[in-house]
């Protein structure tokens, strides 16, 4: 009896610890009013990926080179970026020389230009084709599906792999990658993920090597600046790391330096570090770290269930997902910016049982909800200073990947005016985005045929299927450097592992060989991948532009006015 007793009051026990932490995690975001940035480490891909360590990915890589894993090591002092740019030196000519690396001098040789860039290319190969796998850890499946519904308003990262790409791939995130992209770009914290590391969809990005490592701290106070409001302003949760990491006691140094004393206390509660307990006892506690000579206050989670740590982070409340929050953020902030409402003030989502006590209404979306929203606005007769123009507006702002997916609907939908799209929204969009398909809107437009069209319109509708390849496509359509086996784009989809290389190969079937019925497949498939940075993205967005053109350009395409 006693026995049982003693069983029964431990369980009790660990549910009450269980509950205890995720209570006091629960409670200790309730003190802001912002949701958390989360701050992840390579200990999450090697909880989830179970990619290796510092020390273990150039043990994996100096294979590739004629010394041994210890030869580095010792000649570096184990300094193992040191040790990575070494590796590198010996690693261009093997790459440059060597048969087995054939396939990809021919799908990156415009990417490798430096020497460092070969073994950044292999190593951005191995890392993509890292995908979680369910089934092997029940703890780490249940730990991801909790993952997927937190509620954050971004993630900072030094890892290169495509997890947090992989485990959002349902929204609509914006990726940074590098501090040159972060630097140069306009962030507005809501929805946006920064590899400030770089990543392994741009090889060259990848901060690998000690040169890197030097280029990266150079910089380092002006990520620091863009960093400082997040730090602030929101609670920001460090997973992955290590309280010693020199990752992060850079980050923290530079942002620190920024401070004085008395605004130190400003990060009271803010800094927050998930660790594993190893078997031990969950804890929450208050502690301390030391950086620049000043004491900043911190918060310990140590816990071998993150599950404990992702359940709090789903139960916070918001009004708006954060895909919604990042549009509307993005708006307003070009609406601001250009003190100009054209292109910016559009409808979505107006909620009919929730008006009566709004006093204006800003909206996001296309002509067709503002139509709706105008509908029950003048049925319940709502007033308000503010008022909403139904026009075409909208179209000005459209997302390249809208556009892409109009072109994959049957001949006979439509989402959009296409007299709209062709007059107004590609000649702006043509601007900044030279690869935009427009057979499609153009042939089922309704517009005059003396109308003029725009010059870059006409540019794009008199291109020919070899001026979509790249050069090294082009050379290979014409002398393959390999017996040429495939008569078609399912057999070539089937027959590779990766989707880059999947998406580089299609083309070189030539025109005459591929099947819209097949390519379209494909596209449908994944086109949420096509505002992926790196040659993945743009391999990919080539193939909807062979298709706009195989599809409705190839045969209708006539000379045109280039006036």
């Amino acid at each position: 009896m006693r026995g049982l007793l003693a069983i029964k009051l431990k369980i009790a026990l660990k549910r009450g610890a269980m509950l205890s932490i995720e209570t006091k995690i629960t409670s200790h975001l309730n003190k802001f009013t912002t949701a958390p940035f989360l701050f992840i480490g390579s200990g999450f891909s090697r909880r989830y990926l179970g990619t290796e360590d510092w020390e273990g990915l150039i043990r994996r890589f100096s294979d590739l080179v004629p010394n041994a894993f210890g030869y580095y090591r010792s000649i570096s002092n184990s300094k193992w970026d040191v040790a990575a740019g070494m590796i590198a030196d010996d690693f261009h000519e093997v790459w440059w020389s060597h048969e087995q690396y054939s396939e990809s001098r021919a799908q990156f040789e415009s990417e490798a230009i430096n020497k460092d860039s070969p073994l950044k290319i292999e190593i951005s190969k191995y890392l993509r084709n890292r995908k979680y796998q369910y089934g092997i850890n029940e703890q780490n499946d249940k730990e991801i599906e909790l993952f997927k519904e937190i509620k954050i308003d971004g993630i900072i990262t030094t890892n290169w792999d495509l997890l947090t790409e992989e485990i959002f791939s349902n929204d609509k995130t914006r990726t940074y990658i590098g501090q040159k992209e972060l630097l140069f770009s306009n962030p507005l914290e809501v929805n946006e993920v920064y590899k400030i590391h770089g990543c392994s969809s741009l090889p060259n990005s990848l901060v690998l090597t000690s040169d890197d490592y030097d280029d990266f701290n150079k910089k380092n106070a002006y990520l620091a600046a863009k960093l400082l409001t997040i730090f602030i302003e929101h609670p920001v949760i460090f997973i992955g790391y290590s309280l010693g990491d020199k990752n992060i006691t850079r980050i923290l140094e530079s942002i620190t330096a920024c401070l004085d004393e008395e605004n130190i206390d400003k990060l009271k509660d803010r800094l927050i570090f998930v660790g594993r307990s190893n078997g031990g006892e969950d804890s929450f506690q208050e502690s301390t770290m030391i950086v620049n000579g000043l004491t900043i206050p911190i918060t310990r989670i140590l816990t071998d269930e993150f599950d404990k740590v992702y359940r709090p982070l789903g139960e916070i409340k918001r009004k708006f997902s954060m895909k919604k929050l990042g549009q509307m953020k993005s708006e307003m902030y070009e609406l601001i910016k250009h003190n100009d409402p054209k292109g910016k003030i559009q409808v979505v989502d107006y909620n009919e049982e929730s008006n009566d006590n709004v006093e204006f209404v800003v909206g996001f979306g296309i002509d067709h909800f503002a139509e709706q929203v105008q509908g029950k606005i003048k049925e319940k007769e709502f007033s308000g200073p503010s008022k909403i123009r139904h026009s075409s507006i909208g179209y000005s702002t459209m997302p390249r990947k809208e556009l892409l997916k109009e072109i994959l609907k049957d001949n006979d939908q439509y989402s959009f005016d296409y007299n709209v799209l062709v007059k107004e929204t590609l000649p702006e969009k043509l601007k900044t985005d030279h690869y935009l398909p427009v057979n499609r809107f153009v042939k089922y437009s309704t517009l005059d045929s003396d109308v003029t069209l725009d010059h870059k319109i006409v540019k794009k509708m008199n291109l020919k299927y070899k001026d979509f390849l790249s050069k090294a496509q082009g050379s290979e359509l014409v002398n393959p450097p390999f017996t040429w086996q495939f008569n078609s784009v399912k057999e070539v989809y089937e027959e590779y592992d990766s989707l880059e290389t999947k998406f580089y190969h299609i083309p070189l079937l030539g025109e005459n060989k591929i099947d819209l019925i097949e390519l379209k497949e494909v596209l449908v498939l994944n086109i949420e991948s096509v505002d992926t940075l790196g040659s993945l993205g743009a391999n990919l967005r080539r193939l909807f532009r062979i298709y706009d053109y195989l599809a409705f350009g190839k045969e209708s395409n006539v000379p045109l006015s280039n006036n």
